[in-house]
């Protein structure tokens, strides 16, 4: 008697499906577990940074200027206080007491941290060619502590690295895939807060002056070696092209006028 072994029609450890469409369907729900996750993260970072009182945004404020090696300065204090006195009343700003702190650095930037406090890179000033431009910058970053920006890049920061660890472990590969991800969705919330932060600028300028001037130079001059746009679509900060052209927007729509900026005053030229 010859067996002969019958052909099975269905084999429950081989895939109907080609692999590269398993791959896929893998890779889209991935995609839509982080997309979820980071939703998540920033309706609870948004919630929660609307409910720390100052108090304890003063304390973080304080660990967080224990890494940064820098002195207060005098010059730049007294330049974000005019701007400060000419908010209106009602201002949640009036709640922080300003501190500016110049580190020595050839890096360009300047960033806001919980607690009133704010570091300024010497790099940056060494840019600034008046006293308009300054007092853009500074609004800018006045802008972050009116819409706590800096708490909610704190709350969603730790919140991707601990939704990451839970899911994946903290040293996985797939941790490290979904950090990533995140980060990306990360940084484009990011240049949405440094746009919404240069309208607070723009405006906050405008009344402190009576006029726009100013309010695009400093981009002006890094536009000439930011290269493409594509790059930036990663970044935290937009091109400052766009930003540029977003702030000539609404310099149009708001009929500010341009006038003459004022040069820089002598506490600040020795910067040059």
């Amino acid at each position: 008697m010859i067996f002969t072994p019958k052909q099975l029609d269905e084999n429950v450890n081989v895939s109907k499906s080609h692999p590269l469409i398993e791959l896929l369907w893998l890779l889209g729900g991935l995609i839509l577990l982080v997309g979820l996750i980071f939703f998540l993260l920033g309706v609870t970072a948004d919630w929660a940074a609307s409910k720390v009182p100052v108090k304890v945004e003063n304390w973080i404020g304080q660990q967080a200027l224990k890494e940064f090696p820098a002195e207060e300065n005098l010059p730049l204090n007294l330049r974000l206080q005019s701007l400060i006195d000419s908010l209106p009343e009602d201002s949640l700003l009036h709640q922080y007491k300003f501190h500016i702190f110049l580190v020595d650095s050839v890096e360009i930037n300047a960033l806001a941290l919980p607690g009133g406090n704010i570091i300024v890179y010497s790099g940056l000033l060494k840019q600034v060619q008046s006293e308009n431009e300054l007092a853009m910058i500074l609004a800018h970053e006045l802008g972050h502590f009116a819409h706590r920006d800096h708490l909610r890049g704190l709350g969603r920061g730790l919140g991707v690295a601990v939704a990451a660890a839970l899911l994946f472990g903290g040293e996985s590969a797939a941790s490290s895939l979904v950090s990533k991800t995140l980060l990306t969705f990360q940084a484009r919330y990011s240049q949405d807060q440094e746009s919404a932060a240069d309208q607070f600028g723009l405006d906050l300028l405008t009344k402190r002056y009576g006029h726009a001037g100013g309010a695009t130079d400093f981009f002006s001059r890094l536009t000439e070696d930011a290269g493409s746009k594509l790059p930036y679509f990663l970044t935290s900060h937009p091109h400052p092209q766009v930003r540029i052209d977003a702030l000539n927007e609404r310099i149009k729509e708001k009929h500010f006028r341009i006038a003459k900026t004022q040069p820089l005053e002598a506490d600040l030229l020795a910067f040059h």
